[in-house]
């Protein structure tokens, strides 16, 4: 693989989930990352997200960024502070605006839906739009993708796109908003890669891409919605590997 197509694949790998998603066009903000050192610092939702809308609120009435970032900022971290204790079912834009001490209308100047505020909320958790090491292959570059996907999905908010996950397929919107900010970033990564490697002869021609991307993430979310007790570290030691093994040529 030339320098170009690795910088191409860099660019496609960066992150699971893109920096901002892609709402209406008075929505272009991105978020900014919460700043908590935890266990796994990755992924991880954390305690100190509690008082965190409380005291971007406090600090509105000080010289800096804009109120409306300020209150942005807020809803982000109260939508944190409550995925901690309670199910994205259970969550709502009500819920949300209490805890930021927002109008709901601030809300719906950003976000068109709880979906959409949620998906931004976990796009701002550090390590999550971190950058993958350079791989030597193809071969590699999906072994590393999956390997990040599943410490995601094994992390607290692997909990979170888990409910997302069951939420978005009974409402259209949602599952929109989720497709395009989570899966649509990691399948384009992984059709890059696997079509890269069928021309390098890593991967056999006659490989069909759209059967091998299902073959490769299939797997990740059965497991984890149907058999949550194995998707354990052995898991995500082995199957990387092992079903990009069962690709090669």
């Amino acid at each position: 693989m030339n320098n170009l197509a690795y910088k191409h694949l860099d660019n496609q790998m960066s992150s699971v989930l893109p920096a901002r998603a892609a709402y209406p066009a008075n929505q272009q903000n991105a978020p900014e990352r919460f700043d908590e050192e935890t266990e796994q610092p990755e992924f991880e939702l954390n305690e100190t997200d509690e008082e965190s809308a409380d005291e971007i609120q406090a600090e509105s009435g000080r010289k800096g960024r804009p109120r409306s970032d300020k209150a942005r900022r807020a809803i982000l971290k109260a939508t944190s502070a409550l995925l901690l204790h309670m199910s994205v079912q259970e969550l709502s834009i009500e819920a949300i605006a209490k805890r930021a001490k927002v109008g709901k209308t601030t809300i719906y100047r950003w976000w068109p839906n709880k979906t959409a505020i949620v998906m931004d909320a976990l796009a701002s958790q550090p390590g999550v739009q971190g950058p993958i090491p350079t791989p030597k292959s193809n071969a590699e570059a999906i072994v590393m993708q999956l390997e990040k996907l599943i410490r995601l999905l094994h992390s607290k908010n692997g909990e979170v796109i888990a409910q997302l996950f069951s939420e978005a397929q009974g409402d259209l919107k949602a599952h929109k908003i989720f497709a395009d900010s989570f899966l649509m970033p990691l399948m384009d990564a992984i059709e890059y890669s696997v079509e890269q490697g069928k021309k390098t002869g890593e991967f056999r021609a006659s490989l069909d891409t759209r059967m091998a991307m299902d073959m490769l993430c299939g797997p990740i979310f059965f497991r984890l919605m149907a058999h949550p007790g194995d998707f354990n570290q052995a898991f995500q030691d082995n199957y990387p590997q092992q079903v990009v093994d069962l690709m090669s040529a």
